[in-house]
């Protein structure tokens, strides 16, 4: 078991959590050996055409689509031809492709495999820190819950917040070619676009392990929320108000804790936040980061 310890609230958090904290690792059907390694799931005959299909689906899922399985893409990365890798930006730095496996038995779907960015090759010139509500800003909305008539409190998460940001500035990612499932090297034509036994892809929204993914996010989220009549209290970081309805939150990277007075208030938010987010509803408040 990792001995990863969660993060407490801060006022500022720089980046996203590396997703390899929160995966379960994969045990083999006959050895019962843990494997946290997709090379080695690749690599072994009995794991590796579940594994390697996987590596496709995911690969579709953030480029134009995987079409063995179905999967839609969201054209988050675009395969480069060798034309193409020629006019990659000399200030930027092709980073390399981190591949992080996780089982969760409780989904429909348990093998997960996610390609996220070597974040620490990437030079972002811009701010990278967000604010965030603290542990002594939460109690206080808490608090006030309690004390003030009427007034309740629900959690939402804003399911894949960091993924499909569209970026201000594309960057840009080397594949090995080895890794691809048959299916995926003929749907893009990867043996022909490929270069030195690797693939490489333009990034143009944010996915896993790009630094400036969480401010990226939280930007776009304050653009779409404050036409409507939803700020951050100047003083107070990750503390949110209306400027004419009775309902109040603090926010930590995508998770929501929210008093409010009358279900129509918070019904409000949710509309404006689900034209853009899918999210997971806690109207219970038992649940928050």
């Amino acid at each position: 078991m990792s001995s990863f310890t969660p993060n407490k609230l801060s006022p500022r958090r720089q980046l996203p959590p590396d997703i390899a904290h929160f995966c379960v690792p994969v045990t083999h059907p006959t050895t019962g050996n843990l494997i946290t390694s997709y090379k080695e799931l690749a690599q072994d005959p009995i794991t590796k055409e579940i594994w390697m299909d996987t590596f496709g689906k995911e690969f579709g899922n953030q480029a134009q689509g995987d079409k063995k399985t179905g999967t839609p893409g969201t054209n988050s990365y675009f395969v480069l031809t060798h034309d193409q890798i020629k006019t990659i930006p000399r200030d930027r730095t092709v980073t390399y492709a981190r591949i992080v496996v996780d089982f969760r038995p409780q989904k429909p779907d348990p093998n997960r495999v996610r390609i996220t960015a070597g974040g620490n090759l990437i030079h972002y010139p811009g701010e990278l820190t967000t604010r965030t509500a603290d542990l002594t800003t939460s109690k206080i909305l808490w608090n006030s819950v309690v004390s003030t008539e009427d007034a309740k409190y629900m959690c939402i998460d804003i399911k894949k917040f960091y993924l499909g940001t569209p970026l201000e500035r594309y960057e840009y990612m080397a594949i090995p070619l080895h890794l691809f499932p048959q299916h995926t090297i003929d749907q893009y034509n990867l043996r022909t676009h490929a270069k030195d036994g690797k693939v490489y892809v333009k990034i143009r929204k944010a996915i896993y392990g790009l630094p400036q993914a969480g401010i990226l996010a939280n930007k776009l989220l304050r653009e779409r929320l404050c036409p409507h009549g939803y700020y951050e209290v100047p003083h107070t970081p990750g503390l949110w108000k209306h400027i004419a309805r009775p309902i109040s939150f603090t926010l930590v990277v995508d998770d929501f804790g929210i008093k409010y007075v009358g279900r129509e208030h918070v019904e409000h938010l949710l509309n404006v936040l689900k034209k853009h987010y899918k999210l997971a509803e806690d109207w219970k408040g038992e649940l928050y980061c």
